[in-house]
């Protein structure tokens, strides 16, 4: 697969703005590449589709210019291979707890013998069904990116082992789920909350990883941003689309009086 290499985007100093896919709709997919995000997270983990419409998704966002991300389901490594072999340009894996999960991920995301993926490379989509193995494995080694979701409050009591995991490149805060994790869904202005996730922010820029997370009460786009995050997955497909027709509703019940 040919893609923006995200990676070199982010080597670069350059702040992205990226989007979920939710309904596994080709057109909302499309829509939401056109609308100019710099990347697309095909949510696997919460939205409805599965593997084969995950790889409809990558073409719709793929024809626009868009590279697609991949969050998987789980972090089984089953599951991490059949991600990484229908070819996004990057795998997010959810509910990193410990410095042990977090290294059996990224083993499962490589080739022997730093790694655990299993080899078939000669019939994957990654490869072109075999035409480009040498360059998907210039292209794994160089461009792809592994992202690890810390959302639990054991993730952070283990923050600093898990942000020294090799290879591991960026780090994805959860925050509605660390919220929950520490006993108050969706309370992010508590002193626990803002400790736990200024902690998790402070210690992957030291180690020298990416960090990425979603806009949430309190924490906009611009603070995020400014705190050091090389990544900001803001839109949803399904949740523009309710606010879209809410918005649109409620103006023609004004219109009707």
């Amino acid at each position: 697969m040919k893609y923006t290499s995200i990676k070199k985007r982010l080597r670069s100093g350059a702040r992205l703005n990226g989007c979920w896919i939710e309904t596994f709709s080709p057109i909302c997919a499309e829509i939401m590449a056109m609308s100019g995000y710099d990347t697309a997270m095909i949510d696997l983990e919460h939205g409805s589709g599965a593997y084969l419409e995950a790889t409809s998704m990558m073409r719709a966002v793929q024809n626009h210019g868009c590279p697609p991300l991949i969050r998987a389901t789980s972090a089984n490594a089953a599951v991490i291979k059949r991600v990484l072999d229908i070819g996004p340009a990057g795998i997010m894996v959810p509910n990193l707890s410990t410095c042990a999960e977090a290294e059996a991920a990224v083993a499962a995301c490589l080739y022997g013998p730093k790694g655990c993926r299993g080899a078939a490379p000669g019939i994957i989509r990654a490869t072109g069904y075999g035409k480009n193995v040498s360059g998907y494995l210039e292209w794994m080694r160089d461009d792809f990116l592994i992202i690890g979701q810390v959302e639990s409050a054991s993730a952070v009591e283990q923050i600093d082992d898990i942000a020294r995991v090799d290879e591991l490149d960026m780090i994805f805060i959860g925050p509605a789920d660390l919220s929950a994790s520490l006993g108050a869904l969706g309370t992010f202005d508590s002193p626990e909350f803002i400790e736990a996730f200024e902690t998790v922010e402070n210690v992957a820029l030291a180690a020298g990883k990416w960090l990425g997370t979603i806009p949430f009460p309190g924490w906009d786009a611009k603070r995020l941003f400014g705190n050091g995050h090389g990544l900001v997955i803001s839109g949803a497909d399904t949740l523009l689309l309710r606010k879209a027709a809410e918005e649109d509703v409620a103006e023609m019940h004004r219109a009707a009086g």
